[in-house]
């Protein structure tokens, strides 16, 4: 709502007055009087300067602030760089290897790493607890064999 500066003539008192746009015209047509605290009659003062105006961010209207501005560009601008990021960025690839010797395949790193489980221990426990302990070794590259296969 706009402030308009009255004036009272009796006692020339200036104050500052909010008047919606439609009780402005009611003041300019003698419809709706203005009184001062000390009864007399109040005159509206116009000049450009003091005319005023409160303008609401939001919903409602008015003007967009600056930084509301900056936060919907960055939102945006985030968006655009995590899909740029997705489709440039290769997901890494394992290549089958067993203690760091590159294998040609996942099911030749797992036989590598049953025959080096099998050896240590069929010297100390015997070939049946030797297999078992290389088939639990082993079990490490079922998911990549399983996913060379398909």
């Amino acid at each position: 709502m706009p402030t308009y500066s009255t004036l009272c003539k009796s006692c020339e008192t200036v104050a500052d007055k909010r008047l919606s746009f439609h009780d402005y015209e009611a003041v300019k047509t003698g419809k709706l009087p203005l009184k001062c605290s000390c009864g007399g009659s109040v005159q509206l003062e116009f000049s450009p300067e003091t005319v005023s105006f409160i303008l609401k961010d939001g919903e409602s209207g008015g003007w967009a602030t600056k930084a509301g501005k900056e936060n919907k560009y960055r939102a945006k601008r985030r968006t655009v760089m995590a899909q740029r990021e997705r489709d440039h960025v290769r997901p890494n690839k394992l290549l089958p290897n067993f203690q760091g010797q590159s294998a040609a395949t996942w099911a030749d790193a797992k036989d590598a790493a049953y025959q080096s489980t099998y050896t240590k221990v069929k010297g100390t426990h015997g070939a049946k607890d030797a297999a078992v302990a290389a088939s639990e070794s082993a079990k490490t590259y079922d998911r990549y064999v399983k996913q060379e296969a398909t």
